[in-house]
């Protein structure tokens, strides 16, 4: 079963809780779930790290542990959300007993408390064999002048937009920018102050700008033009192709009416595209244009 096939049928069957539950403005199908509790609204998300598919064995500790709490907040800064609070929960085999597992999740609460988001609960389950799995929930709370920005809004006459570079994050042995990367919350947050309503769609880039690109495309009913010559490409990325389906990046790809400054939060703004009607995502280069909606990072694939 192909990532995209099982959660097409996830949001196919919960296409009705936003009609059928009053207090559910977004569920799935965006970066964070949209919930009202009362009158304010929360930003919720869960992500988890899987040894052997997120991280390799023998990975520094303190570097798996920021990578499990800046998963999660890529997505919250996909909403240009604020962090409030986080729950993890861990699959701990022999390898992570004992000292070891002090060792994690006192990385976990320091990662936490770093990014003003306390670790304040969570659960542990031992098992006897297979991978360490980490799973981390986070609480937040939307911007306050634009509110949540989801996938849904991107127009045809947008520009399409990224920040950062592409592609490369895996690195030599594993151990590249995938571990030590900074979830864009102030970018996201800067983005929301200087665009307000002109910034109409968003999400991070971490499966791949091509797959992800057909993601963002989808939810908004539109076609992603994606120009080849424009995509900044992370360091050592020799071809667009690659750069494209490399996945892991956490950057933000969002679509926004009108200019966007080149450098928010000191951070590159890229423009790599339009917004046009239709549907999926193409690369478009001298040979033509190519459909690239497909091409990433699938968590079903082997």
């Amino acid at each position: 079963m192909r990532e995209d096939d099982l959660l097409a049928h996830v949001y196919r069957r919960s296409s009705d809780l936003e009609r059928a539950f009053a207090w559910v403005e977004a569920g799935p199908g965006d970066d964070c779930a949209v919930v009202r509790v009362g009158q304010p609204r929360v930003l919720l998300k869960t992500d988890q790290i899987v040894e052997g598919r997120h991280f390799v064995a023998g990975t520094p500790t303190a570097m798996l542990a920021r990578k499990a709490i800046a998963r999660p907040l890529s997505d919250l800064a996909a909403a240009a959300g604020r962090p409030l609070a986080a729950l993890a929960a861990a699959v701990l085999t022999p390898a992570w007993r004992g000292e070891r597992a002090n060792e994690l999740f006192d990385a976990l609460a320091g990662v936490a408390r770093g990014f003003a988001c306390p670790l304040v609960g969570g659960d542990i389950a031992m098992a006897e064999s297979g991978p360490l799995v980490l799973t981390i929930s986070i609480v937040g709370e939307p911007h306050a002048a634009r509110g949540p920005v989801t996938r849904r809004g991107a127009l045809p006459g947008d520009w399409l937009y990224v920040t950062g570079r592409v592609g490369g994050s895996f690195g030599e042995g594993g151990l590249g920018r995938h571990l030590t990367f900074e979830p864009r919350l102030a970018e996201a947050r800067a983005l929301a102050d200087t665009l307000g309503e002109r910034l109409h769609a968003m999400m991070d880039l971490s499966d791949g700008l091509g797959i992800d690109a057909g993601r963002l495309a989808r939810a908004s009913g539109v076609r992603m033009e994606i120009d080849a010559g424009a995509i900044p490409l992370g360091p050592g990325v020799e071809g667009v192709e690659r750069a494209i389906r490399d996945g892991e990046d956490y950057e933000l790809l969002f679509a926004a009416a009108g200019e966007v400054p080149g450098v928010v939060a000191g951070t590159p703004v890229t423009r790599v595209g339009r917004v046009v009607a239709g549907s999926g995502a193409v690369l478009v280069s001298a040979r033509g244009a190519v459909e690239v909606s497909g091409q990433g990072w699938d968590h079903g694939a082997r």
